[in-house]
């Protein structure tokens, strides 16, 4: 029980503050929450069955849990963060890269 406390807040956590680095009135959390249930949702139905969840949440808790210790340590929370954010960055100029050439491609017409 004190170990899907601990899943479950950790994981509020990450999600709570990828949501909050999200740009765009909101469109990048549409996004990022579409994603995670796409991922969740294993067999497609549109729903996350209980199984699913579990399953979803037992892989994320062991990749936060380097050490696999069995707990996930608030340096493990923020390393995940730390690589998140790093992810997000070089994502982000590679959108503005590729807006750049877009624009650089119209202008060229």
């Amino acid at each position: 029980m004190k170990t899907m406390i601990r899943l479950t807040l950790g994981f509020s956590l990450l999600i709570s503050f990828s949501l909050l680095a999200q740009p765009n009135n909101g469109q990048g959390r549409r996004m990022m929450a579409q994603d995670h249930f796409k991922k969740m949702d294993t067999d497609g139905d549109k729903k996350v069955t209980k199984e699913e969840w579990q399953k979803f949440h037992d892989g994320f808790f062991q990749e936060l849990d380097k050490d696999a210790d069995g707990s996930i340590s608030f340096e493990e929370l923020k390393e995940k963060r730390m690589d998140q954010k790093e992810k997000m960055k070089d994502k982000a100029k590679e959108n503005k890269k590729q807006r750049k050439e877009k624009i650089d491609t119209k202008d060229s017409e």
